[in-house]
C-alpha cells in the first residue's frame, strides 16, 4: 500500500503530470495530502482508469505543472440543420 504524501512531495515526484490521489482527510474540499493511485500525462486516461480502481474511495485529481491563468476556453454548440419541434 502506498504511503500518504503531502501535495508538495507529490509535485516533486510527478512533475507536469495528472495525479489521482486517495483522500483520507476530514476536509475533502481542500485536502493537503493523499495516497497516489495513478499518475500520467493524459487526463482522460487517469479519469477512465481511476473510475475502475477507485469506485468506493474518496479521490481527487490534481495537475502538478504550471497552470495558465489567462487561458480562454471556448465551447462550441452545434445545432441540427433543421430544428425539430414537438
Amino acid at each position: 500500500m502506498a504511503k500518504t504524501l503531502h501535495f508538495e512531495q507529490i509535485k516533486a515526484l510527478y512533475p507536469d503530470e495528472w495525479v489521482l490521489i486517495s483522500v483520507e482527510d476530514t476536509q475533502p474540499a481542500a485536502p493537503k495530502e493523499g495516497r497516489v493511485l495513478l499518475h500520467g500525462k493524459d487526463y482522460l486516461e487517469i479519469c477512465y482508469k481511476g473510475s475502475e480502481i477507485a469506485a468506493h474511495t474518496l479521490t481527487t485529481i490534481l495537475y502538478t505543472g504550471k497552470t495558465h491563468k489567462h487561458r480562454k476556453w471556448l465551447k462550441s454548440i452545434h445545432f441540427p440543420e433543421k430544428p425539430t419541434t414537438t
